[in-house]
């Protein structure tokens, strides 16, 4: 009976830590600098600031 509860607790555990992990991978998408990740590439979509 104890071993049933410990293991339905660490399958519970187990499966917030994975949905935790898959939300942070989409989220952290949308705050992206760049389309692509990079800094300083051409595939940019923030606008170019001009020095003059």
């Amino acid at each position: 009976m104890v071993q049933e509860i410990i293991v339905g607790l660490i399958g519970i555990s187990v499966a917030l830590i994975v949905i935790y992990k898959i939300y942070g991978f989409f989220s952290s998408k949308n705050e992206q600098k760049n389309s692509c990740g990079c800094s300083s590439c051409g595939c940019s979509t923030k606008p170019k600031h001009v020095k003059y």
